[in-house]
């Protein structure tokens, strides 16, 4: 996913301090060889008591974001949360570049990471770090779903990638953070198993927490993916199609996720890992339920949006929250802003979601779907 970031002063171009490695080495250096460990043990049902349950924050702004985001963490806590996942950008120029990279403007530096990390656990609360690619410049239609090196050179783009994961593996380390996710949607990198087994591999060197890869909702099957029997959890986004159009009613919403729901747990069984869903969110915008991913299709707030954000939260713990094939649900996403009434975007805060979140993080019932729209009727929003 896309994200809207402070504007840098124009012509400013700074790289970051730490050198991703030259191109062009190959990816078969013996650290990233290593014997896999043997993950073919019949998995244990999960109870929800150990389910990761939390929110996700991203962090942007260099050296200050310490100072920035700081202040969320006792609000997630204050929810109920048990868990934090903190996603960290690293950044190229756009799908055709080979210049990946940490930007001290814009990615957040170790120290506040590090310090962020230590306050959720000073919170009792448990921590995911993901690290993603984002896109500068972007040409028409690219994220990092459509990375592809210059010249198909795969053996450049491993090399660099390996030395960025590599960065947050042995920061997760130090800091003991519980799940690391060695990648984020992409696609376009997934059909190279035996690369992606080297860098897990390699990343296995530096962290011996719980590792996964999050997946595209529509790109986690192992006919795409071929190396989940190299991680612990498999970690996948939340955006289908849930409606054929705005302001559904739930029991629609609930019928897509039963089809879709048993697609999943096929393909778990299959791969015989457990699932943490790493973005589980919708904008507070009519038309979210048909398409989640897509939070610029109507950026407008109304009443309305912040019912159907409420019933996709609604209908989705009604999904999912008892399944012990999952080890998580991670909602996104727990911001800087207000929230609230003139808010559209992901974040439930301050919004009738935000009522059926704190309602579950305490597993107590959620009202219905009609006494949820009661309940925004009379708060006057």
């Amino acid at each position: 996913m896309q994200v809207t970031l402070r504007v840098i002063l124009a012509g400013c171009c700074v790289w970051a301090a730490w050198a991703v490695g030259s191109a062009g080495s190959g990816d078969s250096a013996p650290s990233a060889t290593r014997a896999r460990t043997d993950r073919a043990t019949p998995m244990q049902p999960i109870s929800t008591g150990d389910q990761f349950r939390g929110l996700a924050i991203q962090l942007h702004g260099g050296r200050e974001t310490y100072d920035r985001y700081h202040k969320l963490i006792p609000e997630v806590a204050e929810l109920g949360a048990d868990t934090v996942m903190f996603v960290v950008p690293g950044w190229q120029s756009h799908a055709g570049s080979l210049d990946l990279h940490v930007d001290p403007y814009r990615s957040a530096d170790d120290e506040s990471i590090g310090r962020l990390l230590d306050l959720a656990a000073v919170h009792g609360m448990r921590r995911v770090l993901m690290p993603v690619i984002l896109l500068k410049a972007p040409r028409t239609g690219e994220w990092r779903g459509k990375i592809v090196p210059p010249g198909l050179d795969w053996d450049a783009w491993f090399e660099r990638y390996r030395q960025f994961i590599g960065k947050y593996a042995r920061l997760a380390e130090k800091h003991k953070v519980e799940l690391l996710m060695v990648g984020s949607e992409l696609i376009k990198t997934e059909p190279h198993t035996q690369k992606w087994r080297e860098t897990i591999a390699s990343v296995r060197e530096e962290y011996r927490g719980l590792l996964g890869y999050s997946a595209n909702w529509d790109h986690y099957q192992t006919t795409k993916i071929g190396f989940w029997d190299d991680l612990d959890v498999v970690g996948m986004t939340s955006y289908y199609q849930l409606a054929s159009g705005p302001n559904p009613k739930i029991e629609e919403v609930n019928r897509s996720w039963s089809k879709i729901k048993k697609e999943i747990l096929a393909f778990q069984r299959e791969v015989n890992r457990p699932i943490v869903f790493t973005e589980v969110g919708w904008c507070s915008q009519e038309g979210s339920a048909k398409q989640g991913w897509n939070y610029f299709a109507n950026e407008t707030a109304t009443p309305a949006g912040q019912r159907e954000q409420a019933i996709l939260y609604e209908s989705f713990m009604k999904t999912w929250t008892d399944e012990p094939s999952v080890k998580g649900i991670i909602w996104w996403e727990w911001d800087l802003s207000d929230g609230g009434a003139t808010n559209y975007g992901y974040t439930p805060k301050g919004k009738l979601a935000e009522t059926y979140l704190r309602l579950w993080f305490q597993n107590k019932p959620r009202p219905a779907a009609d006494e949820g729209a009661t309940i925004l009727r009379t708060s006057g929003e």
